[in-house]
């Protein structure tokens, strides 16, 4: 099978790395062995293969800390052991009854730290772990929004085991949203770099729409760059990506559902730079801050989503390669704010600032962003 060609791909958002990324690397393996979060020397080695303490730098540049990042590199390497474990082609994964229960007790142990729920529960401690040194290190506030996220996340993948893949687009869109941790990955943002926004502020509208166009580029991303390697190792996989449910539920040919998938994801990132100009116009600090958390978010998601071996290459650690191309565009091409055609997020689009009369000035926004914005 031939690798996957992909053509060029913007990412105008300006590129920052949390200092001295390497060496988090080592202490997110040593943390995952600790409490054992592999199901065997090859998964071990492929996790750490995947440099978990890179991908963290890069999505939280603005990290107060070295020990807030390194919670945010051992969460991300917890989410991809997980998600291989109960999500993909784990054991678990073939056990929807048990899976379903697991996630359960896993929920519950970052709902009260305070006690072990489950001495023998691997996964359940290592979340745990996590809730309590968010806790210390930033605040019981942050921490709670974290466990609010991840109880989306789990209820997402309780859903996935449960179901086939959808027949509709706008159930496969929504799924995609939260699944993968969508939504937990882009709320650490503003818990790495201990921003005080306020709730209110946080849950209005447009900062809503805003956090959620950022979960979602970097997980249709994902799919993009992937469809590769599902393509080689799940031919008739659950369908539950972006271009894996276009592939085989619309029957379109690799270079077609290519071109839609990054049709669709061009749509929201200029929705996105609309909005973000807007926002940035007139905003708090802590909004501010919030935002920008989300731009280094998406920036180093994308960065690292276009140059790790886990998607270039077919087994996820070298040798045949998934796909080729992909390389960074300078520019997303003209967009004129017509909402995608998925009910369960046109939404976004009622807060363009093209559908106000100010709007002629942002609809001139050129697609790229200054390094210093």
């Amino acid at each position: 099978m031939k690798p996957v060609r992909l053509p060029e791909i913007a990412c105008p958002l300006p590129f920052a790395v949390y200092p001295d990324s390497p060496k988090f690397d080592a202490a997110t393996a040593a943390w995952m062995i600790k409490w054992k979060l592999y199901s065997d020397d090859a998964h071990c080695e492929r996790l750490t293969h995947t440099e978990c303490g890179r991908l963290a730098a890069l999505m939280y540049p603005t990290a107060k800390s070295d020990a807030l990042l390194q919670v945010m590199a051992d969460y991300t390497i917890w989410a991809f052991a997980f998600d291989d474990e109960y999500c993909d082609e784990g054991e678990m994964s073939r056990r929807p009854a048990d899976s379903t229960l697991a996630m359960h007790r896993m929920q519950r142990a970052i709902e009260c730290p305070e006690y072990t729920i489950d001495p023998n529960d691997k996964f359940a401690l290592a979340l745990r772990d996590l809730r309590r040194r968010m806790d210390a290190l930033a605040s019981p506030l942050h921490g709670a929004r974290f466990v609010n996220a991840q109880r989306g996340y789990f209820f997402v993948e309780m859903n996935k085991l449960a179901h086939d893949a959808p027949r509709e687009f706008n159930d496969c869109a929504t799924l995609r949203l939260a699944s993968g941790g969508g939504i937990v990955f882009p709320t650490l943002a503003h818990i790495a770099s201990v921003n005080a926004i306020s709730q209110q502020d946080m849950e209005s509208r447009r900062m809503m729409a805003m956090m959620e166009m950022a979960a979602m580029l970097i997980v249709w991303d994902s799919d993009i760059y992937s469809y590769g390697k599902e393509l080689a190792r799940e031919p008739d996989g659950r369908q539950h990506s972006l271009c894996a449910w276009i592939h085989h539920r619309r029957g379109l040919a690799q270079e077609d559902t290519i071109r839609e998938a990054i049709g669709l994801r061009n749509s929201v990132f200029s929705l996105y730079l609309r909005l973000r100009e807007d926002m940035l116009s007139d905003a708090a600090p802590e909004v501010r801050d919030y935002i920008r958390g989300l731009d280094g978010y998406v920036r180093g998601g994308f960065h690292w989503i276009q140059n790790n071996d886990r998607y270039r290459f077919r087994n996820g650690v070298s040798g045949e390669r998934a796909y080729e191309g992909g390389d960074l565009a300078s520019a997303l091409p003209p967009d004129d704010g017509t909402p995608i055609p998925v009910p369960a997020l046109a939404w976004w689009w009622e807060h363009d600032p093209l559908r106000r009369g100010a709007g002629r000035q942002a609809h001139r926004l050129q697609e790229t962003v200054p390094a210093g914005a």
